[in-house]
């Protein structure tokens, strides 16, 4: 697990108090809440029964279930069949007869001078009128009943159409519109307010073709034999100043039936529902953000219940209708706010047209209440809502700086470790450039600990690699006086026995002075590689004429040479080039066996390499020599290039040191290359590559 976040687990441990307050908070809140919603309850318990006992004959308009309710505008509608000026209502058409058959959406409306009605008939087949037919109660018409007048309205086809009253006493009424449209027609028709109507009724008659006998479908207020019945006229969404005289200041009323239709309606809201966040300032918009985020309890919706519906009909109202009291919260124009809205059942009232009591379980209405609540005052307390924001600052602050330190502290661990694995190079001696730190800490502790040991381990290898010319040097002497005595030896007289003998100690001799020349020549070569001048010279041309010679040694094995057919142009060391394709190409015949093959080819790419903020095209030669024969052993693929390491058993009687693939790696780097190893693709035998992109030409000017 990371350092840092080991820290950011144990500041989370300072977690644990704002959570706690939090978690206080939450719960403060929670019964404030529940606090307020009774207290509203309550109080439209206490106006539902004061407004019904000043109004009695409004819970009996409110309980009942079929009547005809229309919206109190104070403008009016222009009746021409259009339903342009209905669609600036908030209204919910009363639907009759079945969907299948004749479906009608009814609409009514009353101003102060006019009773407006509309009538949307789902016909597909419409019969109109005749004006010269002897029988216009045989097509399509519509029969209203207000009171005790009866009409009828059979449209001719779109545009007006006149009103026949069916009873003498009936008064004259202005004519009806129709217009049709795509699956039926419209009937829009202007009554005027003569009189307060009290009842109302309609019949949609509706025939399958012209003449018929009898019709096929019928709706609207109708009995169970079909006939014409008339329903209560309810004036719905009236302002009410009775029921607004009732409501405390800031708490909205609406009186609703057992439908959801709005009766009656008072109040006005604190003007904070209507402010907007523009007007806030910034702390208190801070505190009411992190309210609604944190503390508000599921916002419902505000469509629904919007002050200009004509019908509100949601759960929370259903609710109501069944008896049982409920409140939801609902958002404010401000985030500072919140609107409480509660729903309140009105008690069983009597009929006061019969004097009949109604039953003592039955729900006259719905009450439904509004107010507006600050949202910070709700909070338990400002010092509570402090602390739990105080809390969680101080606690994402002191995550903050533990995170920082962590990240200080890792950050110098890394650069340890980086300093650590790039302190020496591949071939073990020290760069010399490792940082020593002056921090006084434990980090700057080990920075100064591993310093030491890279400068003591420094001098050691600097003791080993001068190891073997000093020894060579040292041993050189003694070994020239055993090999002038084994000499001298030889010319004295000996039996067979020793002979023998001494001729082994000349053998032993002789290897040792090998070795001791092989690792003599080992330090001079990498003298030399550093001390080499570079020159322009033909790369091809060395390659060539380095296989040429390497033909004759080959044997059974098939030496083959692909360099391409124009000059090459390497800036860089020709002998050392040819030095280390010699020592590729003996490494390739002792693993190839007889009739195998050893590949030599020459390859040249083009390469863009910026400089100084340019981009320049450089050549780059790729040498490579490829044998068949053993793959690359497995533990050996990373160290075959390092010195002292050979794959060779040694056998041949001559001792190998591992110098060669180490010599090669040296030329190519000195060419600012480097030298790989790898399996052919096909599994056959291996592949020595060297990149050669050339020396440098400050190496040629020293």
């Amino acid at each position: 697990m990371r350092l840092r976040l080991k820290l950011v687990l144990i500041a989370l441990v300072a977690a644990v108090f704002p959570v706690a307050g939090y978690k206080f908070v939450v719960q403060m809140e929670d019964i404030l809440r529940q606090g307020e919603e009774h207290a509203l309850i309550a109080q439209g318990h206490a106006l539902a029964k004061a407004s019904l006992s000043l109004n009695p004959e409004l819970g009996y308009r409110a309980r009942l279930d079929s009547a005809i309710f229309a919206h109190s505008i104070d403008y009016e509608i222009s009746a021409d069949g259009y339903n342009e000026d209905w669609t600036k209502l908030v209204l919910v058409p009363q639907t009759f007869g079945e969907a299948k058959q004749l479906p009608v959406d009814f609409l009514a409306a009353q101003s102060p001078v006019a009773l407006y009605l509309w009538f949307s008939i789902g016909d597909l087949t419409p019969v109109f009128s005749d004006a010269f037919s002897a029988y216009p109660e045989r097509s399509d018409h519509v029969l209203l009943q207000l009171d005790q007048d009866q009409y009828r309205i059979a449209c001719a086809g779109p545009g007006a159409t006149p009103l026949l009253a069916l009873n003498s006493n009936a008064p004259p009424m202005p004519a009806a519109f129709c217009q049709t449209r795509s699956r039926g027609y419209n009937v829009e028709l202007r009554v005027p307010r003569l009189r307060e109507f009290k009842q109302l009724g309609f019949r949609i008659v509706d025939f399958p073709l012209p003449g018929a006998d009898l019709p096929q479908a019928r709706s609207g207020t109708l009995a169970a034999n079909s006939a014409l019945q008339t329903v209560p006229l309810v004036i719905a969404s009236q302002p009410s100043e009775q029921l607004a005289s009732l409501l405390p200041v800031g708490i909205r009323a609406r009186i609703l039936s057992t439908d959801g239709m709005v009766l009656r309606s008072g109040g006005t809201l604190d003007e904070r529902a209507e402010q907007s966040d523009s007007g806030l300032s910034f702390k208190r918009w801070l505190r009411a953000w992190i309210y609604r985020f944190s503390l508000a309890p599921p916002l419902a919706d505000n469509a629904p219940y919007r002050f200009d519906a004509l019908r509100v009909k949601t759960e929370l109202t259903q609710s109501a209708a069944e008896g049982k009291s409920a409140a939801l919260w609902r958002p404010a124009g401000s985030r500072a706010s919140v609107l409480l809205t509660a729903a309140v059942p009105i008690g069983a009232q009597a009929n006061p047209n019969t004097g009949k009591p109604g039953a003592a379980d039955t729900i006259s209405g719905t009450l439904l209440l509004e107010r507006t609540n600050d949202a910070l005052l709700i909070w338990s307390n400002r010092a509570l809502g402090s602390l739990a924001l105080g809390g969680l600052l101080t606690m994402l602050i002191a995550a903050a700086i533990l995170f920082g330190y962590a990240s200080w502290l890792s950050f110098r661990i890394r650069r340890l470790k980086m300093a650590t694995e790039n302190a020496l190079t591949p071939e073990g001696l020290l760069r010399g450039n490792f940082p020593k730190s002056r921090t006084i800490d434990e980090v700057g502790d080990l920075a100064r600990s591993f310093a030491r040991l890279l400068e003591q381990l420094g001098e050691y290898h600097e003791y080993l690699r001068t190891l073997a010319g000093k020894l060579s040097h040292e041993l050189a002497t003694p070994l020239a006086v055993v090999r002038s005595s084994l000499e001298n030896l030889e010319h004295e007289h000996m039996s067979s026995g020793a002979r023998t003998y001494a001729e082994r100690a000349r053998g032993g001799a002789d290897r040792l002075a090998q070795l001791l020349r092989t690792m003599s020549e080992a330090t001079r070569i990498e003298r030399a590689i550093a001390a080499a001048e570079g020159e322009s010279f033909d790369l091809r041309a060395v390659i060539t004429g380095a296989t040429a010679a390497y033909r004759d040694i080959a044997g059974n094995r098939t030496l083959r040479c692909d360099v391409p057919n124009d000059p090459v142009t390497l800036f860089g060391a020709p002998e050392l080039i040819h030095q280390a394709l010699d020592k590729l190409v003996d490494n390739a015949l002792s693993f190839t066996p007889d009739a195998g093959l050893i590949l030599i080819s020459l390859r040249v790419e083009e390469s863009a390499i910026g400089t100084a903020g340019r981009l320049k095209n450089e050549s780059i030669c790729y040498l490579s020599v490829s044998n068949t024969g053993p793959l690359l052993p497995e533990k050996m693929r990373g160290r075959i290039f390092d010195s002292l390491v050979s794959m060779r058993d040694g056998k041949a009687g001559s001792p190998h040191l591992g110098l060669g693939l180490y010599i090669v790696r040296l030329i190519s780097e000195l060419h600012a290359g480097n030298a790989s190893a790898s399996d052919l693709p096909d599994g056959t035998g291996v592949v020595f590559s060297l990149k050669l992109p050339g020396m440098r030409q400050r190496v040629a000017a020293k």
